[in-house]
């Protein structure tokens, strides 16, 4: 009855509702997905179309600033630049006036020290110009300068100079001054759509060019910008260091984005930069977008009302299902109805498989009819059964409560036999565990022992090789000795020989002394013989030279004779205490081999005594395994019987537990028989209900 009065929904409605919202929100992704799209494209359109306007405008640029330099050229190669004077060159510049180039306001000559001189008779000093010191200072050809405000008439000017040079030295330069202007009116004739514009920087920062006249030699943005304005900043750090890049930047002094690609001006150390306004940059896509957006809602009122349609047509049927179950549902149960449809649908094949399910529980309730007879004598002759059940297994409990009294006292003296058989294998196993205790420890005596033998032995052998090294050592000792002793012998021979130097040398100074005695007396005796004696006195004078160049050499021979008899006095010290050192080593060496000697001797002793102990080991050993082997058989023997009562115990145990599991069983039984009865009783009841409802059904 409640679910007569639950509020009916409409399916179709529902239906439709759910393919327009997903009409919808695939449109909306689609949307979103095509717009994103473009907008990403046209970003990378701007960016590259905007990159090659702004190369092409720096260029022009570019070529412009070069067609300035080579107006120079007509200066920079004049005759009187080759050899004249600062002078001359002035005089020459002066006269030509009406030659120059109609973009230069005018044009000067710069002399080394700074001072200037122009072709409309003006004169001043440029030696702290940044173009200056390019050129004179750090020796380039050419040079141009951030604009500046001219000291002559207060304009905003450029500076475009060229060097001169005389037999490869800078002697001054020419410089053209070019009016701020050229370039400005240059860059804002640049149109880029319908709200894209060109700006340039100079390398400091300051904006050259412009639209906005009110920024021109006023703005510099690259100290002048706020927090809100650092992408713009960090576009002007890149434009004055010359590089080449784009981005998107809120402008100066207005709202909104900007997309500006940027790069330098080759030949000039200034920046320039194209801005693009955002609506400009996605103003095909925002057309699109829309386009796509107006479609969409155009393309889901259209589907609304199609599969409003189709639907409302297609589950007409239903409503002619949901009138025959209901016809079904509140009449006598008449299964004999049918519904008539012609459809070939999904709907068509559900109303079939409805007439199908209801044809099949026709006959199915038509044989419950038939058997209803049938359950009814069944049930009874059940109830019966299950009181003939319930007084067998009542006897059945009394001969299994008798069954296992007997079964316990069994049981009782199984446990005590196997109480006593426990403590017998318990003793047993101390005593086998005591046995295995004692063979271990004699049997790692025994390893203990034999391994100190080896040890012995192997001490033995080292002090063999010990003594034959020591003999070997002592035998060298020796030799080392003799060869000392000879040493120290060659030794005074040297120093024998030194004295004997000593004494030559003693008598060569001597002989030189007396040489230059005689070499004197010659040349007072040549004096006096006057003219006749000049030939000997200069005999005489180169005697005396060679005496004492002979007195020199003798007294640096004393000194090194000297200094090789205090060696030697060193080497013999030396050499003594090498040979008392020698006698020392061989002495401890007799004496470290006569302990070897005794250490053999009593290591010898020690493995005699080993072995012997080692032996008794053995023989211990041997008992003790005599008798672990006694016990071991004992404990087999008794686990045997211990195993045989375990099984005895077990099976008692066994027994016992399954006299209680039947006596539960049946007991169990015993209520289930019970329980059987009472369902016996209600499935009587429940078939003669079904019976009742199976009636009401029209087969």
């Amino acid at each position: 009855m409640g679910n007569s009065t639950e509020k009916k929904r409409s399916l179709a409605l529902g239906l439709v509702i759910v393919i327009v919202a997903s009409i919808c929100v695939v449109n909306v992704v689609q949307n979103l997905i095509v717009v994103s799209s473009m907008r990403k494209a046209a970003s990378a359109d701007a960016e590259n179309n905007y990159t090659e306007m702004a190369k092409a405008y720096a260029a022009a640029i570019e070529n412009r600033v070069n067609g300035m330099f080579d107006s120079l050229d007509w200066y920079v190669n004049a005759k009187v630049t080759e050899h004249g004077s600062d002078d001359e060159i002035v005089d020459w510049l002066h006269q030509q006036n009406s030659k120059r180039n109609k973009d230069f306001s005018r044009v000067f000559y710069c002399e080394k020290d700074g001072k200037y001189f122009s072709d409309d008779g003006k004169s001043s000093n440029i030696a702290d110009r940044s173009y200056f010191i390019d050129i004179m200072q750090k020796g380039q050809d050419s040079a141009i300068d951030d604009p500046v405000t001219s000291r002559s008439d207060g304009r905003s000017v450029v500076h475009v100079a060229r060097a001169v040079k005389q037999d490869g030295r800078t002697v001054g330069f020419f410089c053209a001054v070019v009016d701020l202007t050229l370039f400005t009116d240059l860059i804002n004739n640049i149109r880029v759509g319908n709200t894209g514009y060109a700006w340039m920087l100079a390398s400091n920062g300051l904006v050259i060019s412009h639209p906005n006249d009110s920024y021109i030699m006023k703005e510099n943005f690259l100290t002048g910008l706020d927090g809100d304005h650092a992408q713009l900043a960090e576009a002007a750090q890149r434009i004055t260091r010359g590089e080449t890049g784009s981005g998107w930047v809120k402008p100066f002094g207005s709202d909104g984005k900007e997309f500006v690609t940027f790069l330098g001006i080759k030949g000039t150390p200034w920046g320039l930069a194209v801005s693009v306004s955002e609506s400009e940059v996605f103003q095909l896509s925002t057309v699109v977008s829309r386009f796509i957006i107006t479609g969409g809602v155009i393309g889901v009122l259209i589907l609304l009302i199609i599969s409003g349609l189709m639907l409302r047509r297609s589950l007409k049927p239903l409503k002619v299902v949901e009138d025959t179950i209901t016809g079904i549902a509140s009449g006598n149960a008449d299964l004999t109805q049918r519904i008539e449809i012609n459809s070939n649908n999904e709907i068509g094949f559900v109303v079939k498989g409805f007439n199908k399910f209801t044809e099949k529980l026709q006959d199915i309730i038509k044989d419950v009819k038939e058997s209803k007879g049938e359950l009814s004598i069944a049930g009874e002759d059940m109830s019966a059964m299950a009181q003939d059940t319930a007084s067998a297994i009542k006897q059945i409990l009394v001969n299994i409560d008798d069954m296992g009294k007997q079964i316990n006292g069994q049981a009782s003296s199984v446990d005590q036999t196997a109480g006593a058989v426990n403590q017998i294998a318990s003793n047993i196993r101390s005593l086998e565990q005591m046995i295995e205790s004692q063979s271990s420890g004699v049997a790692e005596a025994s390893a203990a022992v034999e391994e100190m033998i080896g040890n012995i032995s192997s001490v033995n052998s080292s002090m063999d090789k010990m003594s034959a090294s020591f003999e070997g050592l002592r035998g060298e000792a020796q030799t080392g000795i003799n060869k000392q002793q000879d040493v120290n012998e060659r030794i005074k021979k040297i120093e024998e020989q030194s004295a004997m130097l000593q004494e030559a040398n003693s008598a060569i100074s001597s002989i030189a002394e007396q040489t230059n005695l005689l070499a004197m007396n010659a040349a007072i005796e040549a004096a006096h013989a006057g003219e006749a004696g000049k030939g000997f006195s200069v005999v005489a004078d180169e005697i005396r030279k060679l005496s004492e160049t002979s007195t020199a050499q003798s007294k640096t021979i004393g000194d090194q004779l000297n200094g090789i008899k205090e060696s030697i006095g060193t080497v013999v010290e030396a050499s003594l205490g090498a040979t008392k050192a020698f006698e020392s080593f061989a002495q401890k060496i007799r004496e470290t081999d006569e302990l070897v000697i005794q250490i053999k001797a009593a290591m010898e002793e020690q493995n005699q005594g080993s072995k012997q102990i080692s032996d008794s080991l053995h023989a211990m050993n041997d008992s003790t395994q005599d008798v672990l082997k006694a016990s071991t058989e004992m404990s087999s023997g008794n686990q045997a019987i211990l195993r045989e009562v375990s099984m005895l115990q077990k099976a008692a145990g066994s027994m016992k537990s399954n006299m209680e599991d039947m006596a539960a069983g049946a007991r169990k039984v015993d209520e289930t028989g019970t329980t059987l009865g009472e369902i016996s009783k209600k499935v009587k009841d429940s078939i003669d209900k079904i019976g009742a409802q199976i009636d009401l059904f029209k087969v």
